[in-house]
């Protein structure tokens, strides 16, 4: 499992000033609007009843709203009117249409011939009759006359069905006469006349009063100004209003960002310090487990040092052979003599007596100093502690003593190599579970970090869309001033 790799956190910084907006100009701004307002409605109240008093006679109200309903009246007269003449004319354009197309179908089946009509055609037939009867003609100029007769005979139907269409026309144009007079009495004269009589007689009224209009108008127009003015007024109080509580908005929204920012930075700090702690706690446990000593062992060691100076252990030897293996002979024996270079003389502490009198009577202290006479108290406190009895009471039983010091001292070493390693699998238990509390937190750590820089870019793409709207309203805003 790869380690995580952790940014530096620094401690979070103090939280920065975010200045609350000005409630008390914008009321001042909003009351000295509203004093205005107040002062436009007082005019507009004034407008008003100088309305009232400019106001026309009753009576030449009531007349011109009788000929004004006379004269809508008279209008729908008029559109009345109009359609049933439209619908006249369409009529007879219809017929007309309806003619022309039939006369067009009669001329393109008579403009091969030279008839018109069917006694046209029977005058010819007669006249070649006539002309075979006289008995003037040669055979071939009869059989050719025969020939045109038969043709014309023939010719004859077709000109029948001409004649039925003739006969259509003919009723088409009695029609189209009929339409005619139908709308010439349709006239519009009458209801001409009586509309401009009315307006005439509402214009008489108008005249009359036209200095009391004019000036009612002027009032009107006051009016409306004065209203567009209380209008304006409202709207920069909502324009006020509004752009206060934008500001507060953002203002609420930057300490909310401001908060979660603080709160983000002091949990990645704490879990960092928290994260840091720990891996302190696995370098002083790493450090434990690789200077492990057993002091029974150390304690052993020391004791036999202390009656056999010149004894070298196995692991000692050990390590002064890797750096000379020629300078010692190797024994078959663990005990090693320590050899002293040529004109070395080995110093031997002077024996103290252990449990030395004091002065006093006592038979025991004397019979304590006649069994170890010889014997360092040193020595025997170490073997005291170190568990071996019988204590030695001269130096002859120091040799016996070293031997049942090296039993015990294997004994330690086994027992000590078991507690260590014990003592490490546990460690290493323990490194193990806080390496994976500290991996967890550095995900913790790196998660707050991934949090503030989205908040970070939310609050960039935040500056440009804010950008954009402020353009935008600079924008219109100028619209409005160039339409008006």
């Amino acid at each position: 499992m790869s380690e995580v790799q952790i940014p530096e956190i620094e401690a979070p910084k103090p939280r920065k000033f975010i200045k609350q907006p000005d409630v008390q100009q914008r009321n001042k701004l909003v009351a000295k609007l509203n004093d205005e307002i107040k002062t436009i409605e007082a005019s507009i109240d004034a407008v008003t009843k100088q309305i009232e008093l400019t106001s026309i006679s009753k009576e030449d109200i009531a007349k011109r709203q009788d000929l004004a309903a006379e004269l809508r009246k008279i209008i729908a007269s008029q559109e009345d009117t109009k359609k049933q003449r439209n619908h006249i004319n369409e009529q007879v354009r219809l017929l007309d249409q309806s003619i022309k197309k039939k006369v067009a179908e009669i001329t393109a089946k008579t403009s091969k011939y030279n008839f018109k009509t069917t006694e046209d055609i029977d005058k010819k037939i007669k006249k070649l009759e006539s002309d075979i009867e006289s008995g003037s003609l040669m055979l071939v100029e009869e059989k050719k006359a025969l020939k045109e007769i038969t043709s014309l005979n023939k010719l004859k139907k077709d000109f029948a069905g001409i004649a039925q269409v003739q006969k259509s026309i003919d009723a088409d144009k009695e029609k189209i006469a009929e339409l005619k007079s139908k709308l010439a009495g349709i006239t519009n004269k009458e209801i001409q006349a009586k509309f401009e009589e009315v307006t005439k007689n509402l214009n008489e009224i108008s005249n009359k009063n036209q200095d009391i209009q004019k000036k009612r108008d002027q009032l009107f127009d006051k009016k409306r100004a004065l209203n567009n003015s209380k209008h304006e007024a409202l709207k920069q109080i909502r324009e006020i209003r509004d752009q206060f509580d934008r500001k507060f908005k953002k203002f609420q929204a930057e300490i909310a960002n401001e908060r979660k920012k603080r709160e983000e930075e002091e949990k990645a700090y704490n879990l960092s310090l928290e994260r840091k702690d720990i891996l302190k706690e696995i370098e002083e446990l790493e450090a434990s487990a690789h200077s492990f000593t057993n002091e029974a062992v150390e304690q052993i060691k020391s004791t036999i040092r202390l009656l056999k100076p010149n004894y070298v252990f196995e692991d000692e030897k050990n390590a002064l052979d890797e750096i000379d293996s020629s300078s010692t002979d190797k024994a078959d024996t663990k005990e090693t003599e320590l050899k002293l270079p040529e004109g070395a003389e080995l110093i031997k502490k002077e024996e103290e007596t252990f449990f030395a009198g004091t002065g006093g009577k006592s038979k025991k202290g004397k019979k304590g100093k006649k069994q170890n006479k010889g014997v360092d108290r040193n020595i025997i406190s170490s073997l005291t502690l170190i568990g071996i009895s019988p204590l030695p009471k001269d130096e002859s039983e120091f040799e016996e003593v070293v031997e049942k010091l090296k039993v015990k001292l294997e004994e330690e070493k086994k027992a000590a190599e078991e507690s260590k390693k014990k003592a490490t699998e546990a460690i290493n238990k323990q490194i193990a579970e806080l390496k994976e509390k500290a991996a967890d937190l550095g995900k913790q750590i790196l998660e707050e970090l991934s949090k503030e820089k989205e908040r970070k870019e939310a609050k960039e793409a935040e500056k440009v869309t804010e950008g954009e709207e402020k353009e935008e309203e600079e924008e219109k805003k100028e619209e409005e001033e160039e339409a008006n």
